[in-house]
């Protein structure tokens, strides 16, 4: 029963395109609108005003108060923040290698690659997410677009060519993220979770973007770099870039990582 539901996914999968695809190319940046020229006096409440929810009736336990400690977990939590200003210094080859290993690398082998694990969690363990490297400044490291090879923790040279450019005029003409020194480019190749949940899979690929998302800021706090999450960019301009415009495999999530 369950091979018969896996071939009938697969052939419709393969046969015409899903729900998640429309929804996903329905929602693209098709362009950007040109960067917010809002100033304080004039920006909406509704765009700063923070909403809480209580419940001013039930009974309330109060918690107890915690004090961050320096170097732990929470303190690196406590200190992360976006930076959209950075130093144009180059980072190290040994701290762009932590910030890969460390947020998505093969962590845990185990006995077969099947059952290895990643440092972050995965619906069914089908790990959709691959990452690509633009790299704007990191010693040792020519300036491109790299894939992160997760199996041989290596990376793979896609395009040899300075981006800055490329990146300022793609992300709604963010003049800092030319300053940064590597843009982690996170995409999702769909059906490796989509073939074992459905159409809810791509549910589970987006929360996994966050995961993996939040690891690379958090490794980029430890290390004393800044890091930003950007949602806003050209979809199909990205898809070019990394030559998955004809493929079922679409980005996701950039994160610019950089020294303040």
């Amino acid at each position: 029963m369950k091979k018969h539901y896996t071939r009938k996914l697969l052939e419709k999968l393969e046969g015409e395109q899903s729900i998640s695809d429309k929804f996903h190319i329905s929602t693209n940046n098709k362009k950007l609108d040109p960067p917010n020229k809002l100033t304080s006096k004039n920006t909406p409440k509704s765009w700063i005003k923070i909403y809480f929810k209580t419940y001013p009736r039930m009974n309330k336990i109060k918690l107890n108060e915690i004090k961050f400690q320096a170097n732990k977990l929470s303190d690196i939590f406590r200190k992360r923040s976006s930076v959209r200003h950075f130093s144009n210094i180059p980072i190290s080859k040994k701290e762009l290698s932590y910030l890969l290993f460390a947020s998505c690398g093969l962590i845990n082998l185990g006995k077969t690659l099947d059952e290895s694990r990643r440092p972050y969690p995965s619906a069914g363990a089908r790990y959709p997410l691959e990452v690509y490297p633009l790299v704007l400044n990191c010693e040792e490291i020519k300036n491109g677009l790299y894939h992160y090879n997760v199996k041989e923790n290596s990376l793979e040279l896609l395009l040899e060519e300075d981006l800055r450019y490329w990146v300022t005029k793609n992300t709604n003409g963010e003049k800092w993220t030319a300053t940064t020194a590597v843009i982690f480019i996170i995409t999702g190749v769909l059906d490796r979770t989509r073939i074992k949940y459905g159409e809810r899979g791509y549910r589970y690929a987006l929360l996994e973007a966050g995961h993996l998302g939040q690891n690379i800021c958090l490794l980029a706090t430890e290390l004393g770099l800044g890091s930003c999450a950007l949602g806003g960019y050209i979809d199909q301009e990205v898809d070019k870039l990394l030559d998955i415009d004809l493929q079922k495999e679409f980005t996701l999530y950039l994160i610019a990582v950089g020294k303040p």
